[in-house]
């Protein structure tokens, strides 16, 4: 017959288990070293030499600056009132009001263009379809 273990022995073991996948985990942890998005990049494709990457932005303030260049340097987007903001090195947030959904992805794809721009959260509102009445409120949710 065979011996099957009890709940302690079981117990004990997945806590040994546990234990030793923490231990490897940190381990290999240091051994690897910290694991930044541009060294993952490295490992997953392989080196282009030969293809030009615009610089990432240094700073925030460096992300907004270029954000607003590329806006106005855009004919059509130069004279709408659009506010880009930066809220991290690289990533930007685009707010304001456009006339129609072509102008409002006109805007995204010049903006995402931009040297120094990684990612970009389109908060651009349609006039005429963004800006219908407010929703009544509902008195039942209202706190006593």
């Amino acid at each position: 017959m065979r011996h099957r273990p009890s709940a302690s022995e079981l117990l004990a073991w997945t806590l040994v288990g546990t234990a030793a996948g923490l231990v490897a985990g940190f381990a290999l942890g240091e051994w690897l070293g910290p694991m930044s998005r541009q060294r993952i990049g490295r490992r997953l494709r392989p080196d282009d030499a030969g293809t030009a990457r615009p610089p990432a932005a240094a700073s925030i303030t460096e992300t907004t600056r270029r954000a607003e260049v590329a806006l106005a340097q855009d004919p059509t987007l130069r004279s709408l009132e659009l506010t880009p903001i930066a809220v991290s090195p690289g990533v930007v947030e685009l707010h304001g009001w456009v006339s129609s959904r072509a102008e409002r992805a006109h805007a995204a794809r010049t903006l995402a263009a931009a040297a120094g721009i990684e990612s970009l959260v389109n908060c651009l509102l349609v006039r005429g379809e963004d800006d219908g009445p407010e929703p009544a409120p509902d008195l039942a949710d209202q706190p006593a």
